[in-house]
């Protein structure tokens, strides 16, 4: 059995944890290009949505995601696809949408998801 004071600080830690605020991440599909030296997420959904893809501020140099794709981009054959686990931000920008990216998922080079790319030409 814990001992009182153990006991004590475990629930001072599970109030404090639930107290926290979680951070709004969700996962956004989409394809990705470098626009006037902004990585730019085009959403697959009806919309294009457009986001400007951020590294998060305060992460250390290993963990750059979107610093690591620009680099790749260069040498990848456009459209390139990829899953972006990211925390929405607004930001100073002509769409004003942006992702502070966590992470990245399957970026595959010559492949979209756009409606308009499935669809037979003519």
């Amino acid at each position: 059995m814990a001992s009182k004071p153990a006991l004590v600080a475990l629930c001072a830690l599970a109030v404090a944890a639930a107290a926290a605020p979680a951070a709004a991440q969700d996962l956004y599909i989409g394809t990705v290009d470098v626009q006037k030296d902004q990585v730019i997420l085009t959403r697959c959904d009806l919309a294009q949505n457009r986001y400007v893809l951020r590294d998060r501020e305060g992460e250390g140099e290993a963990d750059k995601p979107v610093a690591k794709l620009r680099e790749r981009l260069k040498t990848l054959k456009a459209p390139v696809y990829a899953e972006v686990i990211g925390e929405y931000v607004e930001v100073q920008s002509e769409d004003g949408n942006g992702l502070d990216v966590i992470g990245l998922e399957n970026v595959t080079p010559a492949k979209s998801c756009h409606l308009l790319d499935a669809l037979p030409a003519g």
